[in-house]
């Protein structure tokens, strides 16, 4: 059966001597895996439109019981030049796309996620800040997967996040000072970042670049997650050391 759809190149791989393994996210049925045969030979086929991060339409072909899709050709929608020329952007680009690769379900359409990251690597490209893109789409993405953590409220007692609460991975959200026990893990203290959360979850993409949160705001936001996104996966992104690397180069 032919088919095509409208995605996002989020991991490539070399298979045998021409050809690619392909995963991407695509609009109609979120992510998915192919096999493009003679990638790496037919320019006239696929050009540069399975690079990481192009926007493109795919013509699919499928057998029924067949586990890879074959990826018949590509037509490049945008691509991102200015982004992956600068390291900095290319960096947080990669944990946006490891994040897709580790937490997307296999074959579960998701419009919104889509239209968020195809907005967000343009926003990337746009020279938009990428420390503050990525902690948006943080936000947003595991917010849409169902993976949103309870910062609202404190976890045990239910009071309302007033004061400075303590983010816990374990648990997905915060508890409140009376409410702390040792739990064995890093107490990750949170005051601004609780109302900046919700506020980027409500804003408009579009709105967005107008948010202009503190430094001290962007890194509570960065220690919750990388704990949030830990016990979600059961592992650490591989690619968030590169990004730290950058970031404080």
């Amino acid at each position: 059966m032919k088919s095509k759809t409208e995605a996002v190149i989020i991991g490539t791989m070399n298979l045998g001597e021409a050809d690619k393994l392909v995963t991407f996210f695509s609009l109609e049925r979120g992510k998915l895996r192919g096999v493009a045969r003679n990638a790496r030979k037919s320019f006239r086929r696929f050009g540069a439109g399975l690079e990481q991060f192009t926007h493109v339409r795919l013509h699919l072909y499928e057998k029924e019981h067949q586990e890879l899709i074959r990826i018949e050709s590509a037509d490049i929608i945008s691509q991102h030049f200015d982004m992956t020329a600068d390291l900095d952007r290319m960096a947080a680009g990669s944990v946006i796309l490891e994040l897709v690769r580790e937490i997307a379900p296999e074959g579960e359409r998701n419009v919104h996620a889509f239209q968020l990251l195809a907005h967000i690597l343009h926003l990337l490209n746009e020279g938009v800040d990428p420390l503050f893109l990525l902690r948006i789409f943080e936000i947003r993405f595991l917010s849409l997967l169902g993976f949103q953590p309870k910062l609202d409220k404190c976890l045990s007692c239910g009071c309302e996040a007033g004061r400075p609460m303590v983010f816990y991975g374990l648990k997905g959200g915060v508890l409140c000072p009376d409410c702390i026990v040792s739990m064995g893990e890093e107490q990750i203290r949170l005051s601004g970042a609780v109302g900046f959360y919700y506020h980027a979850l409500r804003i408009d993409l579009d709105k967005l670049t107008r948010l202009k949160p503190s430094g001290d705001i962007m890194r509570e936001l960065d220690r919750a997650f990388s704990s949030h996104t830990l016990h979600i996966l059961g592992k650490r992104l591989k690619s968030v050391s590169f990004l730290r690397s950058v970031c404080t180069s």
